[in-house]
């Protein structure tokens, strides 16, 4: 798969992704969208299913249309929200205004006069963007279009903290119970309230939001939670605020710092004591970050207001304005009560809810996503083959034999990078769909693991346990030798896929109701059953891709899969949530000393020559139809060829599974004939007399220049024995076969065939091919019929 096919396969995903997301919710954007997007997904499919230049050229116009109308908008969509969160409303309004242009059938231009509004706030103030509203207003039928329009005017209000106009506009232009079906208005309007010193009715509308959708709905829990706290903020609840400020628990109720810190002010402010409501809101200054500009306005008008009232602060002039009521808010008994209420419910939502870790991004799942991408690309970039795998780290069952790597480290050229390997194949990745799939589980799961078990525990699940997974699996190979178990005695080149596995793994534990009590249940179903089938997906992706290949898998590696599954959940159920000081240290230590041991064994594999050490070291004999080569372990038997989407058809005989991976096809294969006198000359490829019907579909020309180890040999060859063909089909060359001729029993041609689609396939491993074909000889028992036909033994 070239860099072209690459860029179609991520558009089909960019495009199923975003069909999947619309279906599942629309976010105000209108069904034409999702069809023109179900059309993108159809055509760029098409494209990659053609062939010729057609197929180029519908591919640029698949990827064009692609990228302007779902990859942009997504890009544009997220730059919003960017801006948003950070006061750059006129960016806002001019990034949605270009996205609603890219896609087509969204409906989206019904929006931008409200985005227009938001920018005119930015950049004139309340009362232009009053204006401009309340003539989208007077504009505006009754319906749905209104309701919006007017909740952005009870918003206005609220931003210029024009409390009672916004609180009269609603209540004029609302019926009863209208907010608690808008959670974000029905927050505003709990705050007018609150300023409003309308406790009893910000109760009111409390007990609509606890018992109508949003309590029922788990994925509106944290606006439950913000709407109890900034309740209890107005009723003067300092206990309960204060604590779960102290416990640093409002990354739980998606709050930040600052806000925090405000409504902690406010409740000291409604509680009587001016003197410590300015003590905290001063905090809030230092705390507030870039999202923070409308809490630090809230918390300097309420800091002003509060300073008023303490004349006698040393160095602070009184302020100007209404002052602060210096004295408690009071309840009545009932409304006393259901402060208490509230307050345990928020409390013990809190305590059945695992505590988040501070840093509210998953850094460490960001980056170990980013990595897997960074070689993954490195590899496509520089290409190599099977060759180029081991030159970038993977690990081969060549390199550990004969090194000692069961025992210990082994000496001789070639193996100093063998232990490094086990490192560095961790990170590498040689299919896009499986790296794909691994990215979401890592996003998905790492979403879950550490943001409950901290940075430090999601590293030692996904890096620690696929290394010790990888490790697991060298160290068990000469004992599955000596019993016999070739067939778990496996290596799997590279190991991504494990970072993901142990990530799942731990996800899945931490699903448990013991460790997640307050997750809804069907909530926990869907995470469950999602990352159930991922962890499938992850399996089969490693499978063995290649049926009638016999010995070992092509990628799966039993030994490293369990290990790295035990290893996660050990982490995971062993150590508590929250673990002591002294465990945490030393899990960050062992997490420093793989990364450590990662980049050390980078530098050492990259001075490693992994070709010339498989040259010198070809420790398996096979014997393919009566002629004996010798090969590195990375060629497998093939008895039953399957017919896969390769140019060349596979032949019975050896295929190299390194450069299968990569997505090549490089074979050795054996064609017997009876030799007839007189037929020395020109004749057609080995290849067209083994598949039928094969001359029909593909033209054969005289080789073009070889790579260097070939030339050598033909050129030292005076017999003639060394032949070979270009094989093309509609004008493109699809592949290559070198040729050598054995001399056989008499009255019968041999020849030895290197087969390889692409031509280029060669050039990974010219070297390793050469030398095999130079070293084949006739088996001694070649005069019989050899049963089986191919099969291989290690020396």
């Amino acid at each position: 798969m070239n860099s072209f096919d690459h860029a179609l396969l991520l558009g089909a995903v960019a495009c199923a992704a975003t069909l999947v997301r619309l279906l599942r919710r629309r976010d105000g954007i209108g069904r034409g969208y999702s069809l023109v997007v179900g059309a993108l997904l159809i055509f760029d499919l098409l494209a990659m299913g053609s062939l010729g230049e057609s197929s180029r050229v519908l591919g640029v116009v698949a990827l064009a249309l692609v990228t302007v109308t779902v990859v942009l908008p997504w890009v544009l969509e997220h730059s919003s929200r960017w801006a948003f969160a950070r006061g750059h409303l006129i960016w806002v309004g001019r990034l949605s205004s270009l996205r609603a242009s890219l896609m087509p059938g969204s409906g989206l231009a019904r929006q931008l006069p409200i985005l227009e509004g938001l920018a005119v706030l930015d950049r004139e103030g309340v009362d232009a963007a009053l204006t401009h509203f309340r003539k989208l207003a007077e504009q505006a039928e009754d319906g749905p279009e209104a309701a919006v329009i007017h909740e952005q005017i009870v918003s206005m209000l609220f931003h210029g903290q024009r409390w009672d106009e916004g609180i009269a506009h609603y209540e004029r232009r609302f019926h009863a119970g209208y907010a608690a079906l808008r959670p974000s208005l029905a927050l505003g309007l709990l705050r007018a309230y609150g300023e409003a010193g309308r406790l009893e009715t910000a109760a009111g509308l409390l007990r609509e939001l606890e018992d109508g959708p949003v309590g029922a709905d788990p994925s509106t829990a944290e606006l439950l939670g913000q709407a109890r706290l900034t309740f209890l903020a107005y009723a003067g609840a300092v206990d309960p605020v204060g604590e779960i400020v102290a416990r640093a628990r409002f990354a739980d109720l998606g709050l930040t710092a600052a806000t925090a810190e405000l409504f902690k002010g406010i409740a000291q402010a409604r509680a009587g004591e001016p003197r410590e409501a300015v003590e905290t809101l001063t905090n809030v200054e230092a705390l507030a970050g870039p999202r923070d500009r409308r809490v630090r306005e809230a918390a300097r008008s309420l800091l002003e207001r509060a300073r008023a009232v303490l004349p006698e602060l040393p160095g602070e002039p009184a302020a100007s304005g209404a002052a602060l009521d210096s004295r408690a808010v009071e309840l009545a008994p009932e409304l006393s009560g259901y402060v208490d209420l509230v307050a345990a419910r928020l409390r013990r939502w809190l305590s059945l809810a695992p505590a988040v870790h501070p840093h509210q991004r998953p850094l460490v799942t960001y980056t170990v996503m980013f990595a897997l991408c960074l070689v993954y690309g490195v590899h496509v970039l520089r290409g190599g083959g099977g060759i180029g795998l081991l030159e970038l780290g993977a690990l081969s069952e060549d390199l550990s034999r004969g090194t000692g790597m069961g025992t210990g480290l082994g000496a001789g050229r070639g193996t100093g990078s063998a232990w490094a390997r086990v490192f560095t194949s961790a990170w590498i990745h040689v299919d896009l769909v499986a790296l794909l799939l691994d990215l979401y589980a890592l996003w998905l799961a790492g979403q879950i693991v550490e943001r409950m078990l901290g940075s430090a525990r999601m590293a030692m699940v996904t890096l620690v346990a696929a290394v010790a997974g990888i490790a697991a699996s060298v160290v068990a190979l000469p004992l599955l030798w000596s019993r016999g178990l070739e067939g778990v005695a496996i290596v799997a080149p590279t190991g991504g896929n494990l970072m993901a596995l142990g990530a799942i793994t731990a996800a899945l534990w931490l699903l448990l109701p013991s460790r997640t009590p307050a997750l809804a249940s069907r909530s926990r179903r869907n995470l469950i059953v999602t990352l159930a089938l991922l962890l499938v997906a992850n399996v089969v992706t490693n499978l063995p891709g290649l049926p009638g290949l016999s010995g070992a898998g092509i990628g799966f590696a039993p030994i490293a899969l369990v290990v790295t599954i035990g290893f996660a959940s050990a982490i995971t159920l062993a150590m508590p949530l929250e673990p002591p000081r002294w465990l945490a240290i030393v899990q960050e230590l062992n997490v420093g000393a793989a990364l450590l041991a990662t980049g050390v064994a980078a530098v050492i594999v990259i001075q490693a020559d992994p070709e010339t050490y498989l040259v010198d070291h070809r420790a398996q004999r096979c014997e393919l139809d009566g002629v004996v080569v010798h090969t590195p372990s990375s060629l497998m038997p093939l008895t039953e060829p399957p017919d896969l989407p390769y140019e060349l058809p596979l032949v019975e005989g050896l295929v190299d599974a390194l450069e299968l991976r990569d997505g090549s096809l490089v074979q050795l294969a054996v064609h017997r004939q009876t030799a007839i006198s007189g037929d020395d000359g020109d004749r057609a490829p080995a290849l067209f007399g083994l598949v039928d019907g094969l001359a029909g579909e593909v033209s054969a020309t005289a080789l073009g220049p070889l790579p260097e180890p070939f030339v050598e040999l033909v050129a030292a060859d005076p017999a003639g024995r060394w032949g070979g063909s270009d094989l093309w089909r509609n004008g493109e060359r699809v592949g290559r076969v070198i040729e050598k001729r054995i001399e056989g029993p008499a009255g019968e041609r041999v020849t030895l065939m290197l087969i390889a689609s692409p031509a280029t396939a060669i050039e990974h491993a010219p070297r390793v091919y050469a030398a095999i074909m130079r070293e084949a000889e006739l088996a001694v028992s070649a005069g019989e019929d050899p049963s089986p036909r191919v099969q291989c033994v290690v020396e």
